[in-house]
């Protein structure tokens, strides 16, 4: 043992003293353990230790060193590389080419692989570029390429990249047109230009990201009166429907304005012009916030308690033979959220085992839902008999006059006895908002409201299913919800035509896009329109009760024995049509402002001076065709041309103004101008 110990000593002294190693260089790795047979065989070769053994063994320990270094130096590496694209967003019908670049290759070489991740499929290659044109489907929705490129060289070495774009659907002329004629309150020719190039979710995206124009900031009194008038809420209302910038988010809340309907026509809230103006605002800003939010606000307001009775609802008291008010809970399951019947995601009512529809609701859950609305008064009322009457700001609780008795709401759920009034409320929104129906009943309704009275199952399903599911898990997104009202194929024309595709245009909105376009204006920048509702059947929050100016199940004889509806035929009855007639007329020719030498201060005219100058310089085609593009979306046939044509041909000796004016007015009460699809 002890020969066995001197030998390890010894090839330990070799090792150091030899000059073999340096401190920079590894620790010598621990050596194994010596067997009896390894001291024979080391004794046998040692020698004993002269000095050109050290020789030797310290040379060999050198090589071997400068060996490593050099398997260090020379090691394969992974390859280095980097990706080549002109743009992360591309048209359609252009190249794209993505290529691999990989630095200091050398004569080396490399392998390419490419996986796509998302996006519609494309071929893919082996080599380091990949190309293709970009998609020209019949889809609105921008496409999102995903691609993960996998680059190996010779010695199966890899390196991994990955490379996002878009390829955005710009739209042409027609297009934009069409988008801004279903999306705004009638799109000027300025605007049209303007969006032609950007592509649909880009153009609805940059709505969304628009500031808010409040009406309330726009309510004005009269330069006499200490106090704003009915008058001066209806002219904030023009003011922000026909100059707001975010015209997509006032015309998504006008249609809101007629499913949560309040109205101050011949009620008591005529004399209320700044509460009708916030509660206006409470539909403005929940237009792309959450359904659930938006339901709280306006069961809330002052407004909808006054309208719909459910402000200073009290608890029962046989004593007093007082029960809870029942209107509002009726209401907001009729009308606000579930609708009558149960339905199927598609919107078509479900049947049961007998082939009957199914009611959604009975007094059970009507006399449940009233106790919920009970205790809710003005905010900051000194007491309960003393409200503060202001209009403007939500509803308080006050929990004496709220019933404390058990409530049952809708599916059986069951609110227990002694809830406080706030409590109450809140389980009560959420059974309703979590209802199976509310997601086709809302969704079909702003379909009918925003594109077409009959849209197809299919598509009130898909506007469904993304109400019910935002693609986050988030339910009631009015933004994605609208989002995917106006990206549909059927909404932009890209699926199957329908042959009963569109709407008519209601009334009102056909003069503000005229006022768009035309620039109308007063002097004195007010816009006093009296009488409305007699002049067009129609006016902002001025609804003749809670159903709405027509009902969106309405039938004209003529649709009668068919499965169609024409919602707003309800309100084109004779009176109304005469009225929308002579407006027209006096707003198309009479108050045309270069028609006059000298104007009125208080009067409203429009500008036509643009397409005066048209038609003297490029003739009567080129104003027709800006028409086509401008009321028409581009759908204008040629017998509405040929009308036209005529039409000018008779005022052929007059001036330009005359000649431009009654082309406008035959536009307005043509029934295609009538038509929007």
């Amino acid at each position: 043992m002890i020969a066995r110990y001197v030998f390890i000593i010894l090839i330990v002294c070799l090792i150091t003293g030899c000059g073999g190693g340096s401190q920079s260089e590894e620790p010598v790795p621990e050596q194994p353990a010596v067997s009896d047979s390894d001291n024979e065989n080391g004794s046998d070769s040692d020698g004993g230790g002269d000095g050109s053994s050290d020789d030797s063994s310290s040379g060999s320990d050198q090589d071997s060193g400068n060996d490593s270094d050099n398997d260090s130096s020379d090691e394969a590496k992974p390859p280095v590389i980097a990706i080549k694209i002109d743009s992360d967003t591309f048209k359609q019908g252009e190249i794209v080419k993505v290529k691999v670049e990989v630095t200091e290759q050398g004569s080396e070489s490399f392998s390419f692989a490419w996986q796509q991740l998302s996006g519609p499929e494309i071929a893919l290659t082996t080599t380091d570029s990949l190309e293709f044109t970009a998609s020209n489907n019949s889809t609105a929705l921008d496409e999102k390429y995903h691609f993960l490129v996998t680059v190996t060289n010779s010695a199966g070495l890899s390196s991994q990249q990955e490379v996002r774009f878009s390829v955005l659907k710009d739209m042409n002329d027609i297009q934009a047109a069409r988008l801004l004629h279903q999306a705004s309150f009638g799109p000027t020719y300025n605007e049209i230009l303007a969006v032609t190039g950007k592509s649909y979710e880009q153009w609805l995206d940059d709505q969304f990201n628009l500031p808010i124009t409040y009406h309330s900031p726009l309510v004005e009194n009269y330069p006499d009166r200490d106090e704003p008038n009915q008058i001066n809420r209806i002219d904030a209302w023009w003011k922000a429907s026909l100059n707001a910038e975010d015209q997509l988010r006032q015309r998504v809340a006008f249609a809101l304005s007629e499913i949560f309907v309040v109205s101050d026509l011949n009620t008591s809230l005529s004399g209320e012009p700044e509460g009708m103006a916030a509660y206006y605002d409470i539909l403005l800003e929940n237009a792309f916030g959450n359904y659930r939010d938006l339901l709280k606000q306006v069961t809330l307001s002052p407004v909808m308690g006054v309208y719909l009775s459910h402000l200073g609802n009290e608890k029962a008291d046989p004593e007093r033979n007082i029960r809870p008010d029942e209107n509002y809970a009726r209401e907001v399951m009729q009308l606000f959220t579930i609708g009558l019947n149960e339905l199927n995601l598609n919107g078509m009512n479900k049947q049961d085992e007998n082939g009957e529809i199914i009611p959604t609701y009975g007094q059970t859950e009507i006399e449940g839902f009233a106790k919920v609305f009970t205790g809710w008064t003005f905010a900051y009322s000194a007491r309960w008999s003393r409200p503060s009457r202001n209009y403007t700001l939500p509803m308080q609780a006050f929990e004496d006059y709220h019933s404390r008795a058990e409530k049952t709401l809708l599916n059986g759920e069951v609110i227990p006895a002694n809830t406080s009034a706030e409590q109450s409320l809140e389980i009560a929104l959420d059974n309703l908002f979590n209802h199976d129906n509310v997601a086709p009943f809302i969704s079909k309704q702003l379909i009918q409201r925003l594109i077409t009275s009959n849209p197809s199952p299919g598509y009130v399903e898909r506007v469904a299913m993304v109400f019910n599911d935002n693609g986050e898990g988030v339910r009631g997104d009015l933004a994605a919800t609208v989002k995917a009202i106006y990206l549909d194929n059927e909404a932009r024309g890209l699926a199957t035509p329908l042959a009963h595709f569109g709407k008519i245009k209601e009334p009102l909105l056909k003069t503000v896009q005229f006022w768009r376009v035309f620039n109308a204006k007063t002097l004195n920048h007010r816009y006093y329109t009296w009488n409305l509702s007699s002049t067009y059947g129609q006016g902002p929050l001025q609804s003749p009760s809670v159903f709405n100016f027509f009902r969106p199940d309405f039938k004209p004889g003529e649709l009668a024995s068919t499965e169609f509806v024409a919602p707003e035929l309800q309100i084109a009855n004779d009176a109304a049509l005469i009225g929308i007639i002579n407006t027209h007329y006096a707003d198309l020719v009479w108050r045309v402002a270069e028609r006059h030498d000298e104007l009125n201060e208080n009067s409203l005219y429009l500008y036509m001076q643009a397409d005066h100058d048209l038609i003297n310089m490029n003739g009567l085609s080129a104003v027709l065709d800006k028409y086509d593009l401008l009321f028409f979306a581009g759908n204008m046939s040629q017998e509405m041309r040929q009308a036209l044509i005529d039409m000018d041909e008779f005022f052929a000796s007059r001036d330009s103004y005359q000649r431009i004016s009654n082309l406008v007015y035959l536009i307005s009460i043509s029934p295609e101008f009538t038509l929007q699809q």
